[in-house]
């Protein structure tokens, strides 16, 4: 199976509001007819071009990396309750308007303007740090098994970025 590339143009992960617009794109590529979590991470580590996107290529979650972990986790969320693999074509959405956000990208998204508020007093601009922080935040679902089949301690990953997106860490 060829490579699937992001569809998001560089620079689109430079605000919060241009990530939730990719997340959209990364779920219609996807073929599914909601928004979820792993979309806006797929979004965020799109774009290398990005601190958040580079941030996450580094430890091995660039688009393809996130994608091979999402699968990992189809696979095997299916194969536990005894479905078989099948080709991603046939899982598609026939609903051709935007896709809806599902509660897991809402609630990352509550997350993350927590995370905000409390990094930042005052006016503030989510940033994509933050959106990634509420993503990673979730302790059970789509994300957590996903990274956890790939290998990478979630919580760990919380606590370098954290640090990293720190107003102190410069």
């Amino acid at each position: 199976m060829a490579e699937e590339r992001p569809l998001v143009p560089p620079d689109t992960a430079a605000n919060a509001r241009g990530l939730m617009m990719a997340a959209i794109v990364e779920a219609q590529r996807r073929g599914f007819g909601t928004v979820e979590a792993e979309d806006l991470l797929l979004a965020i580590a799109a774009d290398t071009h990005t601190a958040t996107g580079r941030f996450l290529a580094e430890r091995g979650l660039d688009h393809a990396g996130v994608a091979e972990a999402l699968r990992v986790e189809r696979e095997r969320s299916l194969g536990s309750v005894g479905v078989a693999p099948r080709d991603p074509a046939t899982l598609v959405a026939t609903r051709l308007g935007r896709p809806k956000w599902t509660a897991s990208l809402r609630t990352a998204f509550e997350r993350a303007q927590k995370v905000a508020a409390l990094d930042r007093r005052g006016r503030h601009r989510m940033t994509a740090f933050d959106l990634l922080a509420g993503v990673l935040q979730a302790e059970l679902g789509t994300v957590p098994r996903a990274l956890a089949y790939a290998g990478i301690d979630r919580v760990a990953l919380l606590a370098e970025l954290a640090e990293r997106s720190s107003p102190d860490s410069g």
